[in-house]
């Protein structure tokens, strides 16, 4: 942690983590068992003093941000929400067709709370994945200090495995924070909380998923999906008609008008990785069509804008990972 002592010495520290935050937002008003699960999300900056040696560009850093949401439900509602929370996984991973495996920590040495509490949130855990079918493994003692977790790994370009998401099954900082909700039977329980992030650290699966397309993003996830070039200066005007279309239709286009060879340019927008370019001459303004080059191939096709345009967009709208 940041650390900082004032003169009146009172310890301050940078925010570490959101789980505090949770806790007393759940305990600040009387609560019923017909407010659950109840899910609060948070994407504050946090930080972490990470020892410098440590460092590694987007992959390890002391300020990131992540998906992070805290989930308060009763006991009988544990295996539902990790049920829930893997399809969610699934359906956030598979978008960028990434592959993934379970790691399930448990108990470490210094641990908070009642050890049969831990033995009943940890054979929970492993009946869960059991039963969810994706693969795992058990890493003794990895867990977190109030509860047994389950993190999300993957593989970068270079085959090192890094832990991105994670969600734990906490029976006990709701304890410590003497949360309760009022049962059916009018009773006071205290809650089960679910500390999930899927995505983990922004910044991290930014990192990861740059290396995973080698900076060839999906056209829906390009920065520039577009890129227009001119010939030469005389096909500016019918160039910039084009531009202005494709950003009309939400695609992020860009037009090259620097005075350098196409040969040049070309290669710019292709080291740049950018999906598609657009080449426009003689040929293209008379006929009020296209030429069309794709990142990854040396073959032209001409095609209409309006066609052009309605392919663009479909691929957009389904996640396609393929230009």
């Amino acid at each position: 942690m940041f650390l900082s002592q004032t003169k009146e010495d009172e310890t301050y520290a940078l925010k570490p983590m959101n789980c505090p935050n949770a806790m007393v937002i759940f305990g600040s008003k009387t609560r019923s068992y017909k407010e659950l699960p109840l899910k609060l999300g948070d994407t504050d900056a946090l930080h972490r003093f990470e020892l410098s040696g440590t460092l590694n560009g987007l992959l390890r850093i002391r300020e990131f941000r992540q998906d992070d949401a805290h989930i308060f439900i009763t006991e009988e509602q544990i295996r539902e929400s990790f049920q829930e929370l893997f399809e969610i996984t699934e359906k956030f991973y598979s978008v960028f067709g990434l592959n993934y495996s379970f790691r399930l920590g448990t108990r470490p040495e210094s641990f908070m709370g009642d050890p049969k509490l831990w033995d009943q949130a940890e054979g929970t855990l492993k009946e869960i994945l059991e039963d969810s079918g994706k693969e795992f493994y058990i890493e003794e003692g990895d867990g977190a200090f109030y509860g047994p977790k389950i993190d999300i790994l993957m593989k970068d370009s270079l085959g090192r495995p890094w832990q991105m998401g994670t969600i734990q099954l906490d029976f006990q900082l709701p304890r410590r924070f003497n949360l309760k909700y009022t049962d059916k039977d009018g009773s006071e329980k205290t809650p089960v909380v679910i500390h999930r992030v899927i995505y983990g650290s922004f910044e991290r699966f930014i990192g990861i998923i740059t290396e995973h397309f080698a900076g060839s993003f999906p056209l829906w996830l390009s920065p520039t999906q577009v890129k227009v070039i001119p010939i030469s200066e005389k096909f500016e005007e019918y160039s910039l008609t084009i531009l202005k279309e494709l950003k009309k239709n939400k695609i992020r286009a860009e037009i090259d008008l620097r005075n350098e060879t196409l040969g040049a340019r070309v290669r710019d927008a292709q080291n740049e990785k950018i999906p598609y370019m657009i080449i426009i001459g003689q040929n293209e303004v008379e006929e009020q069509a296209i030429t069309l080059r794709k990142r990854n191939s040396r073959e032209l096709e001409k095609l209409n804008l309006i066609s052009f345009v309605e392919i663009v967009k479909d691929k957009i709208n389904k996640k396609d990972l393929e230009i």
